[in-house]
């Protein structure tokens, strides 16, 4: 879930539409882990809160909102997603393997 911020946020340049993609193969990753028994009803709900901040942000930037603004969102999200992390070590390269 970090990479997932980190990739969408690490430019200058922040795209809706990017962001929109990046929500949609969290949505589907999750599903499958969590079907497959891979992660834990928790571990999918608390990577869906990550989803969500990153849908609110494509709101965000959709909407004009002020760069200060979609900081305070991104610097919240990446709190969220190394507490995540911690919590889950492994949730992050379970994530990224469906790539």
């Amino acid at each position: 879930m970090i990479t997932s911020i980190d990739r969408v946020t690490s430019t200058d340049t922040r795209l809706s539409s990017q962001i929109t993609d990046e929500v949609e193969f969290l949505s589907t990753t999750l599903s499958l882990l969590r079907d497959s028994e891979e992660i834990s009803n928790d571990e999918f709900l608390e990577a869906g809160t990550i989803q969500g901040g990153l849908n609110l942000l494509s709101a965000m930037i959709t909407n004009g909102a002020r760069a200060d603004e979609l900081e305070v969102q991104i610097s919240s999200l990446k709190q969220r997603a190394s507490s995540i992390c911690e919590k889950h070590p492994k949730l992050d390269e379970k994530i990224e393997s469906k790539r």
